[in-house]
Order: structure tokens, then sequence, then C-alpha cells
């Protein structure tokens, strides 16, 4: 995703991954600013079990944010999305379905004291591994 392939935008960017074969799904952005709160949470809720989503923020992500959106991504391994403020920076990997937490997720809170860029805070970054998800068959040989 980037600004050059003009499917990038203010609010969540995200990219869902096939769990089992790694295959992008669907990728784009939910308006975290002017977008509609019903389209954002039938589209979450929409994010089936085993599949991968690939999340970061892109200006102020919290304006539609509710609580019922969080938890989708509580339930997706996220710690962080409840601590989520105004002009704070996210960027998270998790798998819908999660049982556990999710290691691939960081932070960056604005502050006006210390922020690098103006009133927001300097960029967030992960890196690490995701495992697929096995089918029955593979689950089988192993």
């Amino acid at each position: 995703m980037s600004t050059v392939l003009n499917n990038v935008g203010p609010g969540l960017n995200i990219v869902l991954v096939n769990g089992r074969n790694g295959k992008v799904e669907k990728y784009g952005y939910l308006n975290m600013d002017a977008g509609n709160e019903e389209y954002i949470l039938a589209y979450l809720k929409d994010i089936k079990p085993g599949t991968i989503a690939l999340v970061a923020s892109f200006d102020d992500v919290t304006a539609k944010m509710t609580d019922e959106m969080r938890e989708v991504f509580v339930g997706m391994g996220s710690t962080l999305i409840k601590s989520l403020k105004p002009r704070d920076g996210w960027v998270f990997a998790g798998r819908a379905g999660a049982q556990n937490k999710s290691l691939l997720e960081n932070q960056a809170v604005s502050d006006n004291n210390t922020n690098v860029y103006g009133r927001w805070p300097e960029t967030v970054e992960i890196g690490g591994c995701i495992l697929r998800t096995a089918t029955e068959n593979e689950k089988e040989d192993i």
C-alpha cells in the first residue's frame, strides 16, 4: 500500500491476508474522520476468523472509533487499541479470532512536548513473522 498506488488514506489502513495461503484478500482504508460508523463497524465485524489483519493508522483514528470497534481489534490480539488517543500513531498485525495477544503492535503517543512532526508523534514500525493457519490435513502430518 502506498500513496503512489492511491490506496491509502486518513484513518485505518488495512490489509487483510488469508491466514492459510498468505494471499491478500482485501486492502484499503476506513476513513475514521468522515466515514460512516455503521459501515466501519460492519467492515471490521465481517473479517473472518483466521484472517490476518495488518493495520496502520494515518491521521487521527479516534474521531469515529467506538468501544465496539476497539473490541474487534482486541479480538484480534490488540492490547494497545483501548489506550489509543487522538493523534497517536498505531500499527498492528493480528489474527481475527485470536486467543492470545499479538506481539506485533506498537504505538507512538502524541505529546506536544515530545512530538517530532509538529503536532504529530514519530513514525511507528513493527516487524516479525506471522504463522499461517494449518489446514486439518496439515495438522495430521505434524
